[in-house]
């Protein structure tokens, strides 16, 4: 990763014009400032710059003046602006530079402490996600009062007239069915050669209107997130650039599964990764493994308001079910134990498969890995697995089975948290899950209020 000292001599040796400080709001939205790199100095990367009032994003801050402080890890030219580079930042609060508490940033470097507490050198994470690139799109947002009216137009879907649709199955189609697998290429390119986040694979995703998919290498837990902020940000510029539009919103379209974000996350002790054990007949997983998915079924509910932050997910949910059961198969659990390759230590891990691309990495990442470790540190045995298709049981399988509901709903999801935060404790601060919960009411009352076009056509004759 580059150094202070390698960042600032990118900036002169070429010439480079503006400096783009990226910051992300608790609710997962990256926001920008540029300054002149004349404005720019070593300075900056130790007491931080300022950049203007950061209380649009942030509201009132009692500490003092928020900085914004860049981190060369995140250095990284931007290929579609001329002389730009760019810094993803920590917010701090001057004079002292001291972190600020509602930096959702802050709370995968809290993570690392407490994991640290218990000798953990690092927590890897590689995600899955799927996200949608349409033609166009059209949204009445002046008179919603007139009633539901949006327009989607992708050359992939079943409703336009071009022969590309697919109407059962999007999932690993080829060209020319699979009509974007250039734009995928181009973006995994930017991410490997302008910021260097590898890129494992991408395909077509699961749903057939133009859904996509790509899959980051293990990266650890901060960088993970700083790696899907930056391919959000890759996909959404160069997808505009192509007269396009991008989505990472759960479910855009009715009829279809929605995007999945799958986080995959392995835990090291120095070299060694604890969810290995050889002598493990059902998927060379250890009992730290297994206590780690006890902790994930345990707080698998609270994880919803991180994990599936909107009220769309919950649509998604309904389209997709998942349920609170673990296995090596994707059948429906919502933690998933790889087991494709036998005797490979390094690629030994643990799935949870209940998020979306909606979510704030930085907390959502976080709050997974804490929900784990929580786990290893009470011995949660996660019982036994459900290797069958829970899709399939009938209700009185999956009880018998054990196997039970994920929250249906954002406020469902926000009560479960309200009854189950503990194991957050010293990770999330009190001033950012208070602000982060505000907004989430704030949303379910907003969606709540506004009248849906199945209403129309279900009621509209009572």
């Amino acid at each position: 990763m580059p150094t202070p000292e390698e960042a600032m001599e990118f900036i002169n040796v070429n010439n480079t014009k503006w400096i783009d400080l990226q910051f992300v709001d608790a609710s997962g939205r990256l926001n920008r400032t540029t300054i002149n790199s004349r404005e720019f100095s070593p300075a900056a990367f130790t007491s931080g710059i300022s950049c203007g009032n950061l209380q649009e994003a942030f509201g009132w801050s009692p500490d003092g003046e928020l900085l914004l402080r860049p981190d060369p890890d995140t250095f990284g030219r931007v290929p579609w602006e001329a002389n730009t580079v760019r810094f993803i930042c920590d917010v701090v609060v001057a004079p002292k530079a001291e972190r600020y508490l509602k930096d959702p940033r802050y709370v995968s470097e809290r993570l690392m402490v407490n994991a640290k507490a218990m000798g953990i050198s690092e927590v890897s994470v590689s995600t899955e996600m799927e996200f949608y690139i349409f033609d166009a799109v059209s949204i009445d947002k002046v008179s919603p009062g007139r009633g539901p009216n949006y327009l989607i137009d992708s050359r992939e879907a079943r409703w336009n007239p071009s022969p590309l649709w697919n109407a059962k199955n999007g999932a690993y189609l080829g060209q020319p069915f699979d009509s974007l697998y250039s734009a995928r290429t181009q973006v995994s390119e930017v991410l490997e050669d302008n910021f260097r986040y590898l890129v494992h694979s991408h395909f077509h995703g699961r749903s057939p209107s133009s859904q996509q998919c790509i899959t980051v290498r293990p990266n650890p837990l901060r960088t993970a997130a700083d790696a899907m902020m930056t391919a959000k940000h890759v996909v959404r510029n160069l997808a505009f650039i192509a007269n396009a539009t991008s989505t990472f919103m759960p479910l855009p379209i009715f009829g279809e599964r929605g995007s999945s974000l799958r986080v995959i996350q392995s835990v090291w002790k120095g070299d060694e990764n604890i969810f290995y054990d050889a002598t493990d007949n059902y998927a060379q997983l250890s009992q730290n493994g297994r206590y780690f998915i006890g902790g994930l079924l345990e707080h698998a509910s609270a994880l919803s308001i991180f994990a599936a932050p909107t009220t769309n997910s919950y649509k998604k949910t309904m389209a997709d079910p998942l349920y609170i059961a673990w296995s090596r198969r994707s059948n429906g659990s919502v933690v998933r134990v790889p087991f494709e390759r036998k005797n490979d230590k390094s690629d030994k891990s643990v799935v949870f498969m209940g998020a979306d691309p909606s979510v704030n990495p930085y907390i959502a990442y976080a709050a997974v890995a804490a929900a784990g470790l929580d786990g290893i540190k009470k011995k949660k045995d996660p019982g036994e697995s459900v290797d069958k298709d829970i899709h399939s049981m009938s209700g009185k399988e999956r009880k018998d089975a054990g196997v039970e509901y994920l929250p249906s709903s954002l406020l469902e999801a926000i009560s479960e948290l309200e009854t189950d935060n503990s194991f957050l404790k010293g990770i999330i601060s009190s001033e950012l899950l208070e602000d982060y919960l505000a907004r989430k009411m704030n949303e379910h009352t907003e969606q709540g209020m506004r009248t849906s076009a199945y209403e129309f056509e279900e009621y509209y004759n009572v």
